[in-house]
């Protein structure tokens, strides 16, 4: 490493803010701060925010073994609340409690009086309505593959038999499924033992209301009619239509249909589907939506992302506000798959690239904060107060005129730190975070 000689500085960041509401002005909240991992005994933990302890309460549910269940139990349904906000309870008084995959906890009125939820494929909707704030929080069995993209982690979904969508036969072969040196996601359509096997990751994280964004490299038009790619989102809580948003690339078996794509909030009713076409000859195409309260837009692009795109590579725009779930629990999907489990019509195995994929919250960004400069083995660690979720360009200078990229990173937590690993020999050096769009 080559040794700063001179002092460093810390460049400063220039983008409008918003201010953060006052305490007395924000909503109720409720998080989970602790939770067992799987396989594991033990309370599930958490707070609640502006809540108040004597009359509000938490209703905790699990999802494991393919049914929804109260916990602690049907005689104990409801958690009390501390009054600093904090609650704890047990979600593991049966043994096979510690291989729930899902955990709900909803904060609701003391004088909650739905019946316990016993085994339900999805979360009654009257106990979904009823909450005042929910939190949800997704554990997977270690045994499952697991790898990351874009830096976000992902799990394999496999199957032995035939199961949803299709039905189909789902493999996490690394023939199936596998990240390249460009760290681009590749879904692969396989004949193997006499099965066609399909492709589908599942985020290991929820996120929520934002903006999510596609990237595409394949030539959509000329994917076989019965294959279906899809990006979008899932619940295995089936209140909402289990909160299905899509993004569809797929002539659903229908090879005349002059359609090839269609964005969809589920149920695809009538107001809650836009069909349209992706032209030939677009071999790289981006598919974005936003979603918000009661409202989705969503645009699909020749070519990669822009925030402004030329109005020759806008290929459609559309807004949903029928339908329109509220966020909670559910997770991002990406699968490739055979409509109604019929071969391709052409009998050849298929392939996609996601090369892109990214996650943006809603609102105006904060600015990012310079908190300091330290010099570690690796190199210069610059720490940085910015906002969960969102990207940063992490640039250098010595004269504060010209800045040169090194890094981008996403930033985790609000908190983060990012390693020069070559500052060069000057006496001036300078860093600034820009916050991407």
């Amino acid at each position: 490493m080559k040794q700063l000689t001179g002092r460093a500085y810390l460049g400063l960041l220039a983008v409008a803010a918003t201010l953060a509401p006052s305490l007395a002005n924000a909503a109720l909240s409720i998080a989970i701060t602790n939770l067992p991992a799987f396989g594991a005994w033990g309370n599930l933990g958490g707070v609640v925010a502006n809540a108040d302890s004597a009359s509000q309460r938490v209703a905790i549910f699990i999802y494991v073994g393919g049914g929804w269940y109260s916990k602690p139990s049907c005689a104990q349904p409801l958690t009390t609340i501390q009054p600093d906000g904090s609650w704890t309870a047990n979600i593991t008084p049966v043994p096979s409690d510690i291989n729930a995959t899902i955990i709900a906890a909803l904060l609701v009125s003391s004088n909650y009086n739905q019946a316990c939820v016993q085994g339900a494929s999805g979360l009654p909707a009257t106990v979904s309505q009823t909450a005042l704030a929910s939190a949800y929080a997704t554990r997977f069995n270690p045994v499952a593959r697991q790898f990351t993209f874009c830096d976000y982690a992902w799990w394999v979904k496999t199957s032995v038999g035939k199961v949803g969508p299709g039905p189909n036969y789902f493999s996490d072969s690394t023939s199936n499924v596998w990240v390249d040196a460009s760290d681009r996601l590749h879904l692969r359509l396989t004949h193997r033992n006499s099965q066609w096997q399909c492709a589908e990751v599942i985020s290991a994280r929820s996120f929520g209301y934002g903006q999510y964004r596609f990237t595409v490299s394949a030539p959509v038009n000329s994917l076989d009619p019965n294959i279906v790619l899809g990006l979008f989102t899932w619940s295995n809580d089936t209140a909402y239509n289990a909160r299905e948003i899509d993004v569809e690339l797929t002539r659903w078996n229908n090879s005349l249909d002059p359609n090839d794509a269609q964005f969809a909030v589920q149920p695809a009713a009538a107001g809650q589907l836009q069909r349209f076409p992706v032209p030939a000859g677009v071999t790289n195409s981006t598919y974005t939506f936003v979603w918000q309260p009661g409202r989705v837009d969503f645009q699909a692009l020749r070519g990669d992302f822009t925030l402004v795109p030329a109005a020759t590579n806008l290929l459609r725009s559309w807004t949903c506000q029928l339908g329109v779930p509220p966020a909670g629990g559910e997770n991002l999907r990406f699968n490739l798959w055979l409509n109604k489990g019929n071969p391709p019509a052409n009998g050849q195995e298929a392939e996609v690239l996601i090369s892109r994929f990214e996650f943006v919250p809603l609102g105006t960004p904060q600015p990012a904060q310079m908190q300091s400069l330290n010099w570690v083995a690796g190199g210069a660690q610059i720490s940085l107060l910015g906002q969960t979720d969102r990207r940063y360009q992490i640039c250098t200078s010595s004269n504060l005129l010209d800045w040169v990229p090194f890094d981008r990173v996403l930033a985790t937590n609000d908190w983060f730190q990012v390693v020069d690993p070559e500052p060069q020999a000057v006496d001036l050096r300078f860093y600034r975070a820009i916050t991407d769009p």
